[in-house]
């Protein structure tokens, strides 16, 4: 499909783009690959006198190895309000998080909508973004606090050029650059508009609207996302399309300056055949719940204003819904889902990315190292301990995430213990990654790993020293067949 770019006349007001250094090597792959969870987080009947049918355009920060989420919830009378759960440590334990609905707090009931929450380190302030017919925004105490949030304000009285024409303008987001910050929306024309402020004005003098970029159809339709990328000069954008067969799913594009024109952004993966993320490059180790890959928001590297993410630990949290069940677009029962990356670039193996650890993993009986068997890439294949070589089968990565990864690319799998198990005894292999607890590992002072979803080490079985030797999951006890190196 033709993308048409229209960028409105006339002259930003606010400070110009800071000079743009030049770009990095890119640390996003061309083409993605990505896991995903089953549905995590259904709706809670607990919102004062409404019957819920979903919940959905969630927002997420990560604070003190804790998650946060804000997101939209839909009612059988069609109505939208906002809802908080967060404070948990693993994807696992999202959907047990109770959810507080926020229309018990200033922020009221009535229509609210898609959020975004973040902190705009230069005031020392949690903010959480909303529509309500306008960009409104509500500040926060701390991201675990919902109760704490004060009456709407709004960034602007009107839409500027966008009013005209425009039935309904919706999903607000900001992002931030040394110098400026941006607010991006869109209407229900397949038109995308940007707003612009210093960042010593902000969250004030917010105008000067331009049309950020349009389509002639539906393969640009909603939830704008930018972020920067890492630590380089890399800015990724998303935006939500909608295909054949109506399946939604989003596009990519990169710069390397904020505040490019959109014109001066380049396609990264930006078809349904070739998306950021779809149906077309998501598989599902669970078993598939949804045709549509729908508004959220990437687990950031923090939750401050420049939306930074981490190339090499990708996750999207997002909303899907069975694909069987229609009707009018508010009765939907959208749920949500956790994507994660499975084919970060090459040089993610260095360890780079904000977190990741790489190596071989010795242990420390043996002096062997953690090793997939015949260098296989099959699903389900039991690792063992083994003479160290430099073979890929023996270089591991400890993400960010947590994950203990071998391979890359499309070869990339995860360190899995088996079926989700959490007894004495269950063999630790590999599976493609999906970022479920079973794949999540903690690494210890003690030089242990033990598993997020059931607290048990990784074990060679009976302490064996010999090469071959299977490694399961065992109940820790110190022991140095339960010790490892990561070198």
């Amino acid at each position: 499909m033709t993308l048409v770019a229209a960028l409105a006349a006339g002259t930003l007001s606010a400070a110009a783009d800071p000079t743009p250094a030049p770009a990095q090597a890119a640390p996003l792959p061309s083409t993605f690959q990505w896991s995903s969870t089953g549905a995590l987080v259904a709706p809670q009947q607990t919102a004062p006198g409404r019957t819920l049918v979903s919940v959905k355009d969630p927002s997420v920060v990560k604070e003190d190895g804790k998650y946060y989420v804000y997101a939209t919830t839909a009612d059988t009378n069609g109505g939208w309000s906002l809802t908080y759960f967060g404070g948990f440590t693993d994807w696992s334990q999202a959907g047990q998080a109770p959810q507080y609905h926020l229309s018990q707090t200033p922020i009221g009931g009535g229509y609210r909508a898609a959020p975004q929450v973040f902190y705009f380190e230069p005031d020392n302030q949690w903010y959480l973004l909303y529509q309500t017919g306008l960009p409104s925004f509500s500040t926060l105490s701390s991201p675990g606090a919902p109760q704490s949030a004060s009456a709407p304000k709004n960034f602007m009285s009107n839409h500027g050029i966008a009013d005209a024409g425009s039935s309904y303008i919706l999903d607000y987001w900001v992002a931030c650059d040394t110098v400026n910050c941006y607010l991006y929306f869109n209407n229900d024309k397949q038109k995308f508009y940007r707003a612009v402020t210093t960042v010593d004005e902000f969250p004030n003098g917010f105008g000067d609207v331009e049309l950020f970029m349009e389509a002639p159809n539906q393969s640009l339709f909603e939830a704008t996302n930018v972020y920067k990328v890492g630590d380089t000069n890399q800015y990724l954008l998303i935006v939500e399309g909608i295909g054949s067969n109506g399946v939604r799913y989003f596009r990519s594009w990169t710069s390397n300056r904020l505040g490019a024109k959109f014109g001066e952004w380049t396609p990264l993966a930006d078809t349904q055949s070739n998306p950021f993320a779809g149906s077309a490059n998501v598989t599902f180790p669970g078993g598939s719940w949804t045709n549509d890959i729908s508004h959220g928001e990437m687990v950031r590297v923090d939750g401050n204003q420049t939306m930074q993410i981490n190339p090499c630990s990708m996750q999207y949290l997002y909303q899907g819904r069975n694909p069987n069940i229609g009707g009018d677009y508010s009765q939907l029962p959208y749920r949500l889902g956790l994507l994660t990356n499975t084919n970060p670039t090459p040089d993610c193996g260095s360890g780079g990315g904000g977190g990741d650890d790489s190596g071989q993993l010795r242990g420390t009986a043996s002096g062997r190292c953690l090793d997939v068997p015949n260098q296989s890439t099959t699903n389900g294949t039991q690792v063992q301990i083994y003479d160290c070589w430099t073979g890929a089968n023996q270089q591991w990565t400890h993400t960010a995430a947590g994950e203990l990864s071998v391979y890359s690319g499309t070869s990339r799998k995860c360190l899995d213990a088996s079926g989700g198990s959490t007894a004495n005894g269950t063999a630790a292999i590999i599976w493609s990654c999906h970022g479920g607890a079973n794949q999540k590992w903690n690494r210890n002072s003690n030089g242990t790993f033990t598993n997020a979803a059931s607290g048990l080490c990784l074990d060679v079985a009976g302490a064996s020293t010999a090469n071959g030797a299977k490694v399961q999951l065992w109940s820790c006890h110190g022991g140095t067949n339960q010790q490892w190196t990561l070198t």
